[in-house]
């Protein structure tokens, strides 16, 4: 196993066709049993709509409530906390060298199962986004420029997440910290996407902060395009894709190198 070196076996035919089937089959496993993940789904349009409801009371307008509405469905293609977990525990454990022997390669592999999270996340979130917005009055109004811009920018989203997943999971396996690592980066990217309080309601000097960070390119700016309808936006997402995903292999690359099983 050489960890994340891109070799022959990763591009063929088929290798795009298994790429899906075992992101379908980790999918199937993230919301089995069907009952646990439709009380997951309620619980989170409870708090949705809780949420919402806070906003709309704080502007009228129902604003605030739109951009909500786009910021949680951007930030439900993230899905990063699901990858994290099934890294760092499976390191500690060792099980992660057997968890990737696949037809795939290690990072084809780790991307399927990033993929499947996402689904997941997207899946158990845009229902309560959708009921909330439409309770509440805050259901977005975007050009067809716009919300095909927006739904682009959906999977920028998607790989800046999975390279702020395999970045907080490495240090997690440094730390030999599992849920302290997961609980951070969540805490983090919730605060400084968006996705929790909109960007623009901080004070000033706390916005250009965020705006200088990599998490607000996993919601507020995937708003701005959709409101926007600018493609601007989007450069910056695909730049720090590209640098998060870069520096997130590189580590597991060296991490899987010199594999230290803990457990066993």
């Amino acid at each position: 196993m050489n960890g994340f070196s891109a070799g022959p076996q990763v591009i063929d035919r088929t290798a795009g066709t298994r790429l899906l089937h075992v992101a379908a089959i980790l999918a199937k496993e993230r919301t089995t049993p069907a009952w646990d993940f439709v009380m997951s789904a309620l619980g989170s349009a409870v708090l949705l709509i809780a949420q919402f409801a806070f906003l709309r009371g704080l502007d009228p307008s129902g604003n605030t409530v739109r951009y909500l509405a786009l910021a949680r469905t951007a930030y439900a293609f993230s899905g990063g906390q699901h990858l994290e977990r099934f890294l760092i525990d499976g390191y500690m454990s060792g099980s992660l060298m057997m968890d990737v022997i696949t037809p795939l390669n290690p990072l084809a592999f780790i991307v399927a199962r990033s993929f499947a999270g996402m689904l997941a996340s997207a899946a158990a979130t845009l229902p309560g986004v959708l009921v909330a917005a439409f309770l509440l009055g805050g259901m977005p109004r975007m050009s067809w420029p716009g919300a095909a811009l927006y739904a682009v920018s959906l999977i920028f989203v998607w790989l800046a997440s999975t390279g702020i997943a395999l970045i907080s999971s490495a240090i997690g396996v440094a730390l030999k910290q599992s849920e302290a690592a997961v609980q951070l980066r969540v805490f983090i990217t919730q605060l400084a996407s968006g996705a929790l309080v909109p960007v623009y309601l901080y004070p000033e000097w706390v916005q250009r902060v965020i705006r200088a960070l990599p998490f607000v390119h996993l919601a507020d700016t995937s708003v701005g395009i959709a409101l926007g309808g600018s493609v601007s936006g989007m450069y910056c997402q695909i730049i720090w894709s590209a640098a998060l995903l870069g520096i997130g292999i590189a580590l597991w690359r060296s991490r899987l190198a010199r594999l230290d099983v803990y457990g066993g």
